[in-house]
């Protein structure tokens, strides 16, 4: 991949505590990576009633990230934050050869 089309992500990965018998959803920082971002809109990333979804955003890379489904994905730099939430989410992924593909959605703070 070229380097001029890649954009530097902070991950983030969540974590569940109980304070009295509520579980609150906090995220930690875990590392950077370089992916390329792009929106593409097919006729699955359409909704029930016919609109499309353009919260849902694919990432490439070729390199070997380790990053999971559930993880965060912020644009801005979240290293030194304590309360954040990321902007997106990984969805799924799949891998195509030597490329991997994330598939972000946005996220809304569940």
């Amino acid at each position: 991949m070229l380097l001029k089309n890649l954009t530097k992500v902070y991950l983030s990965k969540a974590e569940e505590k109980k304070d009295h018998g509520e579980i609150k959803k906090t995220w930690r920082f875990v590392s950077t990576a370089f992916l390329n971002l792009q929106q593409d809109v097919n006729e699955l990333d359409r909704r029930s009633n016919g609109e499309v979804n353009y919260d849902i955003l694919k990432a490439r890379t070729d390199q070997k990230y380790f990053i999971e489904n559930g993880y965060g994905v912020s644009l801005k730099n979240i290293a030194k934050c304590h309360n954040f939430k990321p902007e997106y989410r990984v969805l799924d992924q799949s891998k195509i050869g030597k490329t991997r593909m994330f598939r972000l959605e946005k996220y809304n703070g569940n």
